[in-house]
Parts: C-alpha cells; structure tokens; sequence
C-alpha cells in the first residue's frame, strides 16, 4: 500500500513541478560560475596538451605585431522569432582569456575576461589587454554553450584603442552580433552582457553618460552607468536593437579623500568602454563600407513607443 500524501504536501511538489517548468519553458538554467571555469581549464588545457596549438607567446607577439586589417564583417543575422535583443546578444558573448601555471602544483588555472562573437566562423573582438600576458600558457574562448575554441591566429589590434580582432580555430555556425551603424546619444539606453569577478553572463542596464577623449592617448570612450566589474574586458556594450555599440575596458573609482596613497569615501565609479568606431579604424575601408550597408537599411523615424526593447 502506498502511502497517502497530505494535501500541503501536495501542494507543495505541485509549486516544485510548476516552477522546474516555468524554467524549462524560459530555456534558462541556473549558472554554475564554478563549474564554468572548471570547463575552461579541462577542455583548453586538454586541446593544448594534444599539440597543435600556438602557445601563448606566440599569441602575445601576434598581438604585437599586429595592425589595421582590411576585413569585412559579415551581415546581419537575422534574428529567431520572438527571440529577444538580450537572447541574442548573450548568445554572441565569450569567456575569453589563458591558461597559466602557479608555479605550486601542475594544474592549469585560467584567467577569465570577455570577448564577442562578430562572424560564425569565429571572428571575435576582445580587448588587447585581455591578450596581453607573457605568462599565458595558451589562449582560449568558451562559447555561450560551454564549447572551448583555442585562439588560432591575432588579425589585427590596436594598443591605442585597447582592441583585438582574433579568429578562433575550428569554429562554425556561431551565434553573433552586428556593429551598429552608428553610436547612441548621451542618454540613450543600453546594456552590458559582462563576466565580473567570474559572475559569468551577467546582464547590467543602464544609459551612454558621455563620450570623451583619454587624456593621454586621446582615444575616444564611452562613459556609461551600466555596472561592470573587475573580469569584464572585452565584454559587449549593446543599444536595445542587441547591436554593438562598444566594449567594457575599464573602471576608475573616485575617493573623496586621498592622503599618503590611502583613498576613503568611495563617490563614484565611473565605467568606460571603446566605441565601435575604433573597431571601424581597425577594420579599413571593409568595415567602413559594411556598417554603411547596415545604416542605409536601418528604418528610421521610430516613436518612442516603437524603440525596441530588452525583452521584445
């Protein structure tokens, strides 16, 4: 004889079936940020361990060596039905970075940041110094389905306006995403898809603050108030079309005080990103010809009520 179940619990594994299928039918998982990077060190370090593969010194000399490439991107994808922008552009979004020794034990460890799918035959943006590190055993790039592509070959980069273009080796039919025509407006709406601190595929909202020059280089940035973090280079700056509009480079936090190389009462932090019009330089004239291509097929005249949004 079977034994009876009481109502409440009843009602309580009926809530437990609802909501497995409520997330069954969202498609979404709960992230394993442990289990990710696990994933990384085995599958890169066993590629690296079969031979074949270009080291990380290789990698970083490329990257030295490397300038404007005339390259054309591919066009737009045509989005699934009822896909939405945030869908699209996580699906584009890499955990890009290398493996290196501690020098403790034999095992691998990686160093994780961000990169994005441009092509789907691997075609993928970072920033340079995401690839920039002597110590890399070998670089790499995870996929949005947990696939580990190593980085084959650094096709252009630009120390200036801290961008890589890499191709990664034995990647096909990729999800990726489209430069935008043209950059937002200050106060416009946009989100950031980052990997701060190994919190990997994290969404951020927020709106372009302002674009400025670096005082140094006097590079163009993008000022925005999405939140990003620490793990976070290289990740995509999205319009709500799910079209790059940049990539995460950089935070500086502002102190109200600052005595003798010690900073109290933290104000502010201010995060930075590089316009995909530096991406454009980088690329030449191929480029330049494309993201016309994709500004003359743009519909234009929209209400505000017509904007595109996250979850369309």
């Amino acid at each position: 004889m079977r034994p009876s179940i009481s109502s409440k619990a009843f009602s309580g594994i009926t809530l437990l079936v609802l909501l497995a299928a409520c997330l069954s039918v969202r498609g979404e998982d709960f992230v394993d940020d442990a289990a990710i990077k696990a994933s990384f060190e085995k599958q890169l370090g066993e590629q690296f361990q079969a031979g074949g593969l270009p080291s990380g010194s290789v990698t970083v000399e490329q990257l030295h060596r490397a300038a404007k490439a005339d390259l054309a991107l591919p066009p737009a994808p045509e989005p699934a039905s009822g896909e939405s922008a945030f869908a699209r552009a996580r699906a584009a979004t890499l955990i890009l970075g290398h493996l290196y020794l501690c020098g403790k034990c034999e095992r691998y460890h990686a160093n994780l940041s961000g990169g994005i799918l441009l092509s789907p035959d691997g075609l993928a943006l970072t920033n340079y110094h995401v690839l920039d590190f002597r110590e890399a055993v070998v670089f790499g790039a995870m996929s949005a389905d947990g696939q580990v592509y190593p980085i084959d070959e650094v096709l252009a980069a630009s120390k200036a306006d801290d961008l890589a273009l890499v191709r990664l080796r034995d990647a096909g039919n990729l999800p990726y995403v489209p430069i935008a025509g043209k950059l937002p407006a200050s106060g416009d709406e946009l989100f950031v898809i980052s990997h701060p601190d190994g919190h990997f595929h994290t969404l951020t909202r927020g709106h372009l603050a302002r674009k400025y020059l670096t005082a140094k280089e006097r590079a163009p940035r993008l000022q925005i108030t999405a939140d990003f973090a620490k793990g976070s280079s290289g990740s995509g700056i999205f319009n709500l079309h799910g079209e790059l509009i940049g990539l995460a480079v950089s935070t500086n936090s502002i102190y109200y005080t600052e005595h003798e190389e010690r900073k109290d009462n933290l104000q502010m932090v201010v995060k930075s990103g590089v316009p995909v019009e530096a991406l454009l330089r980088l690329l030449g004239t191929a480029g330049r010809s494309e993201e016309v291509k994709r500004e003359r097929q743009k519909v234009k005249g929209l209400s505000h009520e017509e904007r595109p949004r996250l979850d369309r």
